[in-house]
């Protein structure tokens, strides 16, 4: 063979590589997440450390977990464990997801409990009395280290009164959510001191005439309670960011909106080192929704505000301060990851700036409300997934509880070449090296 026709073969080689580079490039790179500051930011599956499900042949979702001990603490509710009837779920698991103890909690026509609070002696729940008559009742109760319950306190009657959060604070507990006289009234927001024995020492309501609800509040650094939730002020369907700041005694400190033209809700908010920063959607003009990270000073000023979001409806639930002073935002995306909809995290600086994001799933439907630091780099996210493992089932509301502890893909960060494509072109690289070494070992033996 002359020199000329082996050049010539290497050119066809390495053309053909450059071609199969790119294909495998463009199908690999990431749909990227678009930030309303102009940057964009990969979003790649995550590492997967471990996951588990539980649940049974009907609809069991988890709504929130917090650490305990050397494990966690996840609530949420269960149609699988008493036929036709929805009770309170408590599963305490370790680190590893592996179940402890669960228990139940059922009174009256059924129960959910959406919140949990860590306590020096045990555990507050926070949750939902199902009523015969089609209305909701508050239910708030405290538990021991082993789930055996110490007491319990109904709240309401009559009409819908619903809780969403608690917090605990130096003299008892404070629980938030929303109250409506009847059918025809606006909901308004609404707060219930309870006494550490679990007695009502007052309740308030916020936000009337306009339909409001509570869904996240902290105990600010004074003492008072900062509380963030939504409020539709033209009574249009068109909602804001809803913040309020009450003194211990229930009386109003002061309140604010945050919004634009689109609708916009809040449904979880935390501390942060000079304010705090508040987590919910916002319709968006392209797709359903889009999340909204809003940060505000100590006297709810606004500092910064981003809109994060894909072609599809994308929601935040829950967002908590990281070690490091940033924040993690848990929720479910249409927009990326493997299925119908997926776990989604992000972590978002101080500043405002989008430091990674990811997603876990498969391809049915997932949907997160809760995120844990477990160690560094490594979170626990809880929620609810269509049975893994049982394509027949996607689609069909049967969800079990989901619990997921995993880590970002290195370099998720601005948009980038992603591992994947790396490895392609290094693979790409060796098959022409083997190629050009086996015509050199032909040409010599010629």
């Amino acid at each position: 063979m002359n020199q000329f026709k082996t050049v010539k073969i290497i050119v066809t080689l390495l053309a053909i590589v450059i071609i199969l580079t790119i294909i495998f490039s463009a199908a690999q790179t990431p749909i990227p997440l678009k930030v309303s500051d102009g940057t964009e930011v990969s979003v790649l599956p995550a590492n997967l450390i471990w996951d588990k499900t539980y649940g049974g042949p009907s609809d069991d979702r988890a709504f929130f977990a917090v650490p305990a001990g050397d494990g966690y603490l996840v609530v949420g509710s269960s149609r699988s464990i008493v036929a036709n009837t929805t009770v309170g779920w408590v599963l305490k698991l370790d680190e590893g997801g592996n179940e402890i103890w669960n228990k139940t909690f059922l009174e009256g026509f059924g129960m959910e409990l959406r919140y949990a609070v860590n306590l020096t002696d045990g555990f507050l729940l926070v949750g939902n009395q199902f009523l015969a008559s089609g209305y909701v009742n508050g239910y708030v109760a405290k538990i021991d280290d082993e789930g055996i319950l110490l007491w319990q306190t109904f709240l309401g009657g009559g009409s819908v009164n619903k809780l969403f959060s608690g917090i605990a604070t130096s003299d008892g507990f404070a629980v938030f959510g929303l109250t409506q006289s009847n059918d025809n009234n606006p909901s308004a927001a609404w707060v219930v001191k309870l006494n550490c024995a679990g007695t009502v020492v007052w309740n308030e309501t916020y936000g009337q005439p306009n339909e409001t609800a509570l869904r996240s509040g902290v105990l600010a650094q004074d003492g008072d309670y900062v509380i963030a939730g939504y409020t539709d002020l033209p009574r249009v369907d068109n909602y804001d960011f809803y913040l309020l700041k009450i003194h211990p005694d229930g009386s109003l400190v002061w309140n604010k909106t945050y919004g634009g033209v689109q609708s916009e809700k809040a449904y979880s908010m935390t501390k942060a080192a000079d304010g705090y920063v508040l987590v919910g959607e916002v319709e968006s003009q392209t797709t359903s929704t889009d999340a909204w990270v809003l940060k505000v000073d100590e006297n709810g000023n606004e500092i910064w505000d981003k809109t994060l979001g894909g072609k599809e409806t994308d929601s935040p639930a829950y967002v908590i301060q990281s070690r490091d002073g940033g924040y993690l935002v848990a929720g479910f995306t249409f927009s990326f990851g493997a299925g119908n909809r997926d776990f989604w995290l992000f972590k978002i600086s101080n500043q405002g700036q989008v430091l990674f994001s990811c997603t876990q799933g498969d391809e049915g439907y997932q949907e997160a409300y809760c995120v844990i630091e477990a160690k560094h780099n490594s979170y626990v996210m809880v929620g609810w997934t269509d049975p893994l493992g049982q394509p027949a089932l996607i689609g069909k509301k049967m969800y079990d509880f989901y619990i997921t502890e995993l880590t970002p893909q290195n370099g998720v960060g601005p948009l980038s070449l992603p591992l994947t494509d790396c490895a392609g072109i290094v693979i790409s690289i060796l098959v022409v090296i083997s190629l050009l070494l086996l015509e050199l070992r032909s040409k010599v033996k010629k």
